[in-house]
């Protein structure tokens, strides 16, 4: 169970509002000494989720995808099944297709994909070509991004995904509002630590989810973009274990709600993904609005 007992909102400028108590369940034994402050600012500062993303393009391992996606409206779907396997040689890494399986109106005359979400998800787990393979989160920071429209679209779903609670400057009127921890928005939350087991691991079980009032006033639905998010750290090395979240927002320049469930496993030492889940509806400008769904599943992981 969620330990979470609330205390009084602190002051000072850089505190964070309706801070909640670790449960006694919490504060004991290895967690013996851990605040709830610190452990918000280690879920901020986390940087083992992102670098398990990036083990999905240095590790060898074998992938199997699934997607479906739609026009809202439309009866017809689109699908795309994948296998595959990364292959190294050195720092020389590609990603080989052993099968693939289209149906519906998935590409154009030209052989590119019609939805604009499905061509993300292409890209972004199903790179062409080789590339030098490197896993380390500083290098990723120093990479470049591109440019256009594709590019930032790019970047903005891998941030979505992998980044979550950090501010996204290049998303207009919400990007502030993905900053959980900043204290402008975490008055918006409730917080709780408990234990919980996941992926074979005793964890941290941190929660962050939306608050419906403040005092009596409801909160508006656009006031949040981050409705709920919960992460499984391993109690004992504070790697992320998993992860589940929901971001949604509706306005003019853009409508999107997007569920994701990410579950990582250590193997010989390294933290890989063994399962994505994103089930989307976005609504991006010049395009229809698509409903996207696609899991995604690795497996067969040589990390040496």
């Amino acid at each position: 169970m969620l330990a979470t007992v609330p205390t009084v909102a602190q002051t000072e400028p850089d505190s964070v509002e309706n801070v909640y108590q670790l449960g006694p369940v919490v504060i004991h034994g290895r967690a013996k000494g851990l605040d709830l402050e610190g452990f918000m600012r280690q879920v901020k500062e986390d940087t083992t989720f992102l670098h398990a993303f990036l083990n999905m393009r240095f590790w060898p391992h074998a992938v199997e995808g699934t997607l479906t996606v739609r026009n809202k409206g439309e009866k017809e779907r689109a699908t795309l099944y994948r296998k595959g396997r990364l292959l190294r040689e050195g720092a020389a890494a590609m990603l080989a297709v052993d099968s693939e399986v289209i149906t519906g109106r998935l590409l154009d005359r030209k052989g590119r994909m019609r939805y604009l979400t499905a061509e993300l998800y292409d890209d972004l787990f199903w790179p062409k070509g080789g590339w030098h393979a490197d896993n380390t989160v500083a290098t990723y920071a120093q990479g470049g991004r591109g440019s256009g429209r594709i590019a930032t679209y790019k970047e903005e779903l891998k941030r979505f995904m992998f980044n979550p609670g950090q501010e996204i400057a290049s998303v207009p009127f919400i990007g502030d509002k993905l900053a959980l921890f900043d204290p402008a928005m975490a008055r918006y939350y409730d917080f709780g630590i408990g234990t919980s087991f996941r992926n074979g691991h005793t964890c941290w079980e941190f929660t962050a989810t939306a608050k419906d009032s403040l005092g009596t006033a409801r909160v508006k639905e656009n006031a949040t973009v981050i409705k709920s998010m919960r992460t499984w750290f391993d109690q004992g090395t504070m790697v992320v274990i998993a992860r589940e979240y929901r971001i949604a927002h509706a306005s003019l320049v853009l409508d999107f709600d997007i569920a994701i469930q990410v579950d990582n496993q250590v193997v010989e030492g390294e933290l890989v993904p063994t399962y994505i889940g994103y089930d989307g509806d976005w609504d991006i400008p010049m395009h229809k609005r698509e409903l996207v769904r696609f899991r995604l599943r690795m497996h067969g992981w040589m990390a040496e």
